[in-house]
C-alpha cells in the first residue's frame, strides 16, 4: 500500500512539474507579448474543465500510439504510452493551458512599481523576474499548481489505461477493490489515505487562494504594453513546438480517427440513448449546482464579515473527495446505483465551481446598492429575488454551462455506479475503446469534446 502511495505523489508531483514548467512560460507570453494565435491560446484554459480526460487518452493513443500518426508518418514503432513517463506526460500537457489561464491574468494584473524601483537601482531583467516578479506571482502560481496537483492526484482514466503492468495509484486500486478483488477492507483504507492527503493539500490551497487575492486586491494597475516576440523566440518557439505536439495535435487526432467512423456511431441506437441521458443527468446537474452555488453565495454575502473565512473554506473541501471514493462510498450506503444517485453525487463534487463563478457576480454589488436594497426591501428574500437574481443572471448562465459540461464529460462516476441499462456519452466512449472499436470510440469521443466546448463556451461568453 505504501508503494502505491509513492507511486501515486510521484505522479502527481512530476505531471504538475510539467505543466508548470510549460504553462508558466506560457503565462509570460501571453501577458507580456504579442504574437499570433495568443487569444486561441488563452482559451485552450477551458481544456482540463471542458474535455474529459478519456478524449485526452484517445488522443494520445491516435498521435502517439503504436498505430498512431507519428509512427505511421515516419514508419517507426516508437511509443512512450503505457508507462510511468506515458502518464505524466499526458496529465502535465492536459493541465498546461489551465495554469497558463490563471498565472497569465495574475501576470497582467501585476502593480508596476517593485519592478520599476528594482529597474532605477541597476537591477537586471533576469532578477527582477527571479526576486520581484515571481515573488509577487507566488501566491497564483500556488493558486494554480495546487488543484493540477489534486487533478493529477485523482487522475483515474489516463492511469487505468496507460499504467504499466504491476504499477497503480491509488484511484485505481480503489476502483479494482470495489470491482475485481471486493477487498471491502483494503478498499476503505485506501480511500481514507487518499482523502486525508487530499485533505491537506486542499488547506494549502486555500490559503494560497486567499494569498493571492489579498495579494491583488485594492490594488491599481495599469495596463501592460505588449511588445512583440523577437528575441524571446528562441524560448517561444520550442515552448509552442511542445504545446502543439503533446496537446492540441493529440486532441486534432481524435477527431481526425474519427471522421470516417461518425455514421456508424450516430446510426447506433445506444449512442441516442446514452446521449439522451447524458443530457437529462447534464441539465439536472447543472440546474442543481447552479442553485445550491448562488444560495450559498448569498448566505457568504449577507453573513458577518468574521464568519467568511469559515464560510469560503467549506466549498473547497469537495475537492478533497475523489469520484471513485464519493461512488463507492454512495454504493456501500444505498447498495445500487440509479441515475438520480449519479445527479447528487455530481452535484455534491461540482457545485463549488458554480459557487466560484456566482460569487463573482455576486461581489460586483457595490455596498451602496446592497444596503440600499436591504433598507428599501420588505425582507431578506425580497433584496435577493430584486437585486441579486438580476444582477447574477450572466454567471448563474455560466455556471450552469459549466457544471453542464463537467458532467456530461464524467465517465468516471458512471462507470464505478454500474447503473444497470444506463450509459452516458462519456461511458459510451469508454466501453467503445475496452471493445476495441477505436475509430468509433474516437467518432464518439469526439462529438462529447465538440459538445463539452460548445456549451463551456457559450457559457462563457
Amino acid at each position: 500500500m505504501f508503494q502505491i502511495y509513492l507511486y501515486t505523489l510521484e505522479i502527481a508531483l512530476f505531471s504538475t512539474l510539467i505543466a508548470a514548467a510549460a504553462g508558466i512560460p506560457a503565462a509570460y507570453f501571453t501577458a507580456r507579448r504579442r504574437f499570433p494565435g495568443r487569444r486561441l491560446l488563452l482559451s485552450f484554459s477551458a481544456v482540463s474543465l471542458c474535455v474529459p480526460s478519456l478524449i485526452v487518452a484517445l488522443g494520445y493513443v491516435s498521435f502517439w500510439g503504436m498505430n498512431g500518426f507519428v509512427n505511421r508518418l515516419f514508419g517507426t514503432e516508437f511509443s512512450f504510452l503505457y508507462s510511468t513517463a506515458g502518464i505524466v506526460i499526458a496529465q502535465g500537457f492536459y493541465n498546461v493551458p489551465f495554469i497558463t489561464g490563471i498565472v497569465s491574468e495574475a501576470w497582467e494584473r501585476l502593480p508596476r512599481e517593485q519592478e520599476n524601483a528594482a529597474r532605477l537601482l541597476g537591477a537586471g531583467e533576469a532578477r527582477i523576474l527571479r526576486t520581484v516578479t515571481l515573488r509577487q506571482l507566488s501566491g497564483a502560481i500556488g493558486a494554480a499548481c495546487i488543484p493540477v496537483f489534486l487533478f493529477c492526484y485523482f487522475s483515474f482514466m489516463i492511469v487505468l489505461l496507460f499504467s504499466p503492468v504491476g504499477r497503480s495509484t491509488l484511484e485505481v486500486e480503489i476502483y479494482h477493490s470495489i470491482r475485481t478483488t471486493l477487498d471491502i477492507g483494503a478498499g476503505a483504507k485506501l480511500a481514507l489515505l487518499e482523502t486525508v492527503t487530499a485533505f491537506g493539500i486542499v488547506l494549502a490551497y486555500s490559503f494560497m487562494a486567499r494569498r493571492s487575492q489579498t495579494a491583488s486586491s485594492g490594488v491599481d494597475y495599469v495596463p501592460v504594453v505588449r511588445r512583440r516576440i523577437r528575441g524571446s523566440a528562441v524560448a517561444f518557439v520550442p515552448l509552442v513546438f511542445l504545446i502543439l505536439i503533446f496537446l492540441i495535435f493529440p486532441l486534432l487526432s481524435v477527431f481526425i480517427n474519427g471522421a470516417g467512423n461518425f455514421g456508424k456511431v450516430l446510426g447506433a441506437r445506444g449512442f441516442w440513448k446514452a446521449c439522451a441521458n447524458s443530457v437529462k443527468c447534464g441539465v439536472a446537474t447543472g440546474a442543481a449546482c447552479t442553485l445550491l452555488g448562488f444560495a450559498y453565495s448569498v448566505a457568504v454575502k449577507l453573513a458577518r464579515r468574521q464568519a467568511n473565512v469559515l464560510l469560503q473554506t467549506i466549498p473547497v473541501l469537495p475537492m478533497a473527495i475523489s469520484s471513485v471514493v464519493i461512488s463507492w462510498g454512495a454504493t456501500m450506503i444505498f447498495h445500487r446505483g440509479s441515475p438520480a444517485l449519479l445527479v447528487v453525487l455530481e452535484t455534491a463534487l461540482y457545485w463549488p465551481i458554480a459557487y466560484r463563478q456566482i460569487q463573482n457576480g455576486i461581489n460586483r454589488i457595490t455596498y451602496e446598492t446592497d444596503a440600499a436594497a436591504r433598507l428599501l426591501s420588505r425582507g431578506c428574500f425580497d433584496s435577493v429575488v430584486r437585486i441579486y437574481l438580476p444582477a447574477c443572471r450572466p454567471v448563474l448562465i455560466s455556471a450552469f454551462a459549466y457544471c453542464f459540461a463537467i458532467s456530461l464529460g464524467d465517465a468516471t462516476m458512471p462507470l464505478v455506479l454500474s447503473i444497470h441499462n444506463f450509459d452516458t456519452l462519456a461511458l459510451y466512449t469508454y466501453k467503445l475503446a475496452g471493445a476495441y472499436r477505436f475509430g468509433q470510440a474516437c467518432a464518439c469521443g469526439g462529438i462529447v469534446a465538440l459538445l463539452s466546448m460548445l456549451i463551456f463556451m457559450l457559457g462563457k461568453k
